[in-house]
C-alpha cells in the first residue's frame, strides 16, 4: 500500500533524527500556550502552574486585586520596594524534585545497577499581590490578543480522524481524559503560534488512540496514571512521538522538533535503564499516527 510505505519511510527518518537529536543536553522544554488570565510572578514573567494557579486566581478575585502579579517579599525588596503596613500575604507550593537510588549498593558492579526514583519535597513560600506593595513603578504590558489561522494539512489530518473524541477549548490546560475519551485544549489563541497549536493537540489526539475503543494501549497497563512512572512515561513518550510524526506529515516539523526533543528528553529520565524504549516507543507512535491518519498498517514492524 503506496500511503502505508510513504509514512513508513517519513516516521523511520523522523526517528533517527529524535534519536540523535535528544543527546543534546542544551534542549529546554518550553509551554507554547500563555495561559489566560494566569496568575503570573511579576520578577520572572513566568505563570504560576497548578493548585498555585488556581489558588492565586481564586485570591486575585475574592481580594479584588487589580492585576494577577505576585512578588515574594525579597523580590520586593530587590526590586526597592515593600511591602505595604499590615498587608498579609499568601501562601503557596513550590516542589523541588531530587532523585535517589532505590535498594542497597554493592561491591559487585554487576549487581549495582542503579535504579532512581524521584522524591518530591513541599516548600511554602508567601507570596504578595503588586497591589500590597509600593515604592515601586509597575509596569505590565498588556499582551496582544493573537488571531488563529487555520493550517489545512492539520485540519485534514483531525478531520480524518474517523472516531475522533470531542474537542473542547476551556481553561489553561492541554490534556486527554480516557474516562470521559475527551481532549481539552486552551484557546487557539493562546498559543504562540499556530503549529504550536497543532502540535499539542497532535500529541492529545495520539494518547486518544490508547483508548480501549481504538488502539487499546490502556487496557494493557495504566498508562495515564501514576505520574512520573515508567509507565506513564511510556505513554509520554509514544503521544510525542506520534504528535512529532503528525507534524512532519503536515509540514510543520520545523517549527515544533527541538521542542519535541526537550520534552521527549524530560520523559526519557525515568526509563534510562532500558535503552530499547525509544524503538518501543516508536512502534507504539507509528501506530497511533497510522491510525490517526486512517493507514491500514501491514503486520507489525
Amino acid at each position: 500500500m503506496k500511503a502505508w510505505e510513504n509514512f513508513n519511510k517519513l516516521a523511520e527518518t523522523v526517528t533517527n533524527e529524535i534519536i540523535e537529536g535528544i543527546q543534546n543536553e542544551n534542549l529546554t522544554w518550553e509551554q507554547v500556550w500563555n495561559p489566560k488570565n494566569a496568575s503570573k510572578n511579576y520578577a520572572s514573567d513566568r505563570p504560576y502552574l497548578g493548585f498555585n494557579s488556581l489558588w492565586l486566581a481564586w485570591v486575585t478575585t475574592s481580594k479584588e486585586f487589580k492585576t494577577p502579579y505576585f512578588l515574594t517579599y525579597k523580590q520586593a525588596k530587590q526590586l526597592v520596594g515593600n511591602v505595604k503596613k499590615n498587608e498579609k500575604g499568601t501562601k503557596v507550593v513550590f516542589w523541588k524534585i531530587s532523585k535517589f537510588v532505590k535498594g542497597e549498593s554493592t561491591n559487585n558492579e554487576e549487581e549495582n545497577e542503579k535504579v532512581f526514583g524521584r522524591k518530591f519535597t513541599p516548600f511554602i513560600w508567601t507570596v504578595f499581590n503588586i497591589d500590597q506593595i509600593e515604592g515601586i513603578d509597575f509596569s505590565i504590558k498588556e499582551a496582544e490578543e493573537r488571531v488563529f489561522s487555520p493550517i489545512e494539512a492539520c485540519e485534514q489530518i483531525i478531520s480524518g480522524y474517523a472516531d475522533c473524541p470531542s474537542i473542547v477549548h476551556e481553561g489553561n490546560d492541554a490534556y486527554y481524559s480516557p474516562s470521559n475519551d475527551i481532549i481539552n485544549m486552551p484557546d487557539k489563541e493562546a498559543f504562540k503560534g499556530d503549529e504550536q497549536y497543532y502540535s499539542i493537540l497532535f500529541h492529545e489526539i495520539c494518547h486518544s488512540t490508547g483508548h480501549e475503543s481504538r488502539l487499546g494501549r490502556f487496557s494493557e497497563r495504566p498508562a495515564l496514571v501514576g505520574f512520573g512512572s515508567v509507565e506513564y512515561s511510556k505513554e509520554e513518550l509514544i503521544a510525542e512521538m506520534g504528535a512529532s510524526y503528525l507534524n512532519a506529515f503536515a509540514g510543520i516539523k520545523d517549527a515544533n522538533f527541538k521542542n519535541s526533543l526537550a520534552y521527549m528528553k524530560g520523559w526519557l529520565k525515568p526509563l534510562q535503564d532500558d535503552p530499547k524504549m525509544l524503538i518501543y516507543a516508536a512502534q507504539k507512535a507509528h501506530q497511533a499516527a497510522n491510525y490517526i491518519l486512517g493507514i491500514e498498517s501491514e503486520g507489525e514492524e
